[in-house]
């Protein structure tokens, strides 16, 4: 199947779909972390931002992680990135983002 060019690349792995009632509020869970990390993300935000933080990470591991099946799914689809192109979102991602 043939893409047009200005169309994106949509994922075949389906998004999750938020529950309205559950993204309203706050649901406590219990997660098993190492003391060091937990002692690093105290220090850094203190205790009564400790879930706020974490809430963020997952946030943008998720995100990183739905970038990386668009990715797979455009490979499936058309082939492998072009060397070129990569090394240049590299270049960019590095300038913006730093390493």
């Amino acid at each position: 199947m043939e893409r047009e060019p200005d169309q994106p690349v949509q994922s075949s792995v389906p998004e999750a779909q938020p529950d309205p009632a559950a993204d309203a509020r706050a649901i406590k869970v219990s997660v098993s972390m190492p003391g060091t990390l937990v002692a690093d993300v105290r220090a850094r935000v203190g205790k009564r931002e400790f879930s706020r933080y974490v809430a963020e990470a997952v946030e943008q591991r998720l995100r990183f992680d739905r970038m990386g099946e668009i990715v797979q799914a455009y490979v499936e689809e058309f082939g492998p990135l072009d060397p070129e192109a990569l090394k240049k979102a590299e270049e960019l991602w590095d300038a913006s983002f730093g390493q």
